[in-house]
């Protein structure tokens, strides 16, 4: 059923942009069934609340600095030691999927992103960012496995980071589900 309700989103969203409709106005109802499931919609349902939808994040590219410099013919400089400010760097997250639910009893969430190019620049960093908070950093992994993430929804992106610590690329926003069981009541399942 999720996937058929994500698609229903997805094509009154492209409909919407096909009508020139702008879709940051376009309204959105969310309601949470009796079975622990979720179904959006674009029409009011009778117990379902009104979803505040985000712009969607533009991914921004890492661009030279400063000016031009002559460099004499006699002192080229080789392909592979092109500088990295040259290079245009991106990331997007592989895994988790947006709007998944995962079940995560342990607590640990595991995510899973790819950039361009795939092996960092010397300098930069990858940031995880989790609810707003940086969760992890490095520069040697793309792939990490989160403790202690709490149940209930979480928003995370990855961005790549300079030696400045300036955000020079990012990811979408996904948000994901965590189903945890509950500490107060263990054997209750969580709606």
């Amino acid at each position: 059923m999720k996937p058929l309700v994500i698609l229903a989103v997805l094509l009154t969203f492209l409909v919407g942009v096909g009508l020139h409709v702008d879709p940051s106005k376009a309204q959105v109802y969310k309601k949470r069934n009796a079975d622990g499931s979720v179904t959006y919609s674009d029409k009011p349902i009778r117990g379902a609340e009104q979803v505040d939808v985000e712009p969607a994040p533009v991914t921004e590219f890492a661009k030279p600095t400063g000016p031009a410099t002559n460099v004499p013919e006699q002192a080229e400089t080789p392909v592979a030691e092109a500088s990295a400010e040259a290079v245009e760097l991106g990331v997007s997250i592989t895994a988790p999927e947006h709007n998944q639910a995962i079940r995560a009893n342990d607590g640990q969430l595991q995510v899973s992103w790819q950039s361009q190019p795939s092996k960092l620049p010397e300098g930069y960093n990858y940031e995880l960012v989790v609810d707003g908070v940086t969760a992890w950093r490095g520069f040697n992994s793309q792939q990490v496995t989160l403790a202690e993430i709490d149940r209930g929804e979480r928003r995370l992106f990855v961005r790549i980071v300079d030696a400045n610590n300036q955000q020079v690329a990012r990811s979408d926003t996904v948000a994901v589900f965590v189903l945890r069981a509950s500490v107060l009541q263990p054997n209750a399942t969580q709606s």
